[in-house]
């Protein structure tokens, strides 16, 4: 693997890690539930800076098989699951020894992941770690309804969690081969799905569940942006169907609607990648 490739790979686990934590952080109500996602989002920046940095010598992100995350219960949980992968990913920055064209970027990694791994240790020994949820949800099912909807969003979650990412790399790259407009259209689907993931991932967590940790991330840049994106549809489509036929629309209806209205918007995106194809 490319050292840069590898300075990218080390950034796909903790970019997938803090969406799930900050959003899990925001919705208890958590005192750094935003600095978690204001930290995402920069992060999603500079993985996207690293991406054009390997575009212009031809350097193609890696495929990766899906990974397993570690998902925290608690504040405390979340804070030191991060920390080891904000090292690692510092550690990986720091060896990559980059040509000088992604220096800066490179450095940056280091450097952000370092000052957030030092955040992390003093969160860890600080009241940050002992915060209880200050927001409480209702909108459970009735009956064993809650069970069955867990497992049914822990099906779907990862693979849509990972059609983000890799709909995201494939916008950067066609973006960086000058075709705007195929590059606009592959980050509008990119912001699309993740819309879908957090509603999955708000109503799993009104649910009092947790994100599985297996499964997550999977990436396929081989074979162009607009194959990988149909298999990606497919594979969330085939996720969904039994997902929602394990479900009961009487017991659990917001469940129930929320996983009939994205395998909707799942089936129209496939359909009309095929009518591009």
């Amino acid at each position: 693997m490319n050292r840069l490739q590898a300075v990218l790979a080390a950034l796909l686990d903790p970019v997938h890690q803090l969406f799930f934590h900050s959003r899990m952080l925001r919705a208890w109500g958590h005192s750094r539930g935003m600095d978690y996602h204001e930290f995402w989002v920069a992060e999603m920046r500079r993985a996207a800076a690293l991406v054009e940095a390997m575009a212009r010598c031809g350097i193609l992100p890696p495929d990766r098989p899906a990974a397993s995350l570690t998902i925290g219960a608690g504040p405390a949980a979340i804070f030191a699951a991060d920390a080891g992968l904000a090292s690692r990913c510092a550690s990986a920055a720091r060896a990559a020894a980059a040509p000088a064209h992604a220096r800066g970027i490179v450095a940056d990694i280091a450097e952000a992941e370092r000052e957030f791994h030092a955040g992390l240790q003093a969160w860890m020994s600080g009241p940050e770690a002992g915060e209880t949820a200050s927001v409480v949800k209702h909108l459970r099912p009735r009956e064993d309804g809650a069970g069955k909807a867990v497992c049914a969003i822990n099906r779907v979650l990862p693979h849509m969690t990972a059609a983000v990412s890799q709909i995201f790399l494939h916008s950067l790259l066609l973006g960086c081969d000058g075709r705007r407009e195929a590059a606009k259209r592959e980050l509008d689907a990119a912001v699309a799905m993740m819309f879908r993931a957090e509603a999955l991932l708000e109503r799993l967590l009104d649910l009092g569940g947790l994100p599985a940790e297996s499964g997550h991330g999977r990436i396929r840049i081989t074979g162009g942006a607009k194959a990988t994106a149909l298999e990606a549809h497919e594979e969330i489509i085939a996720a969904l169907e039994p997902a929602l036929a394990s479900l009961d629309g009487l017991s659990d209806p917001m469940t129930h609607t929320l996983f009939d209205g994205i395998l909707l918007a799942e089936r129209r995106e496939r359909d009309a990648l095929i009518e591009r194809s």
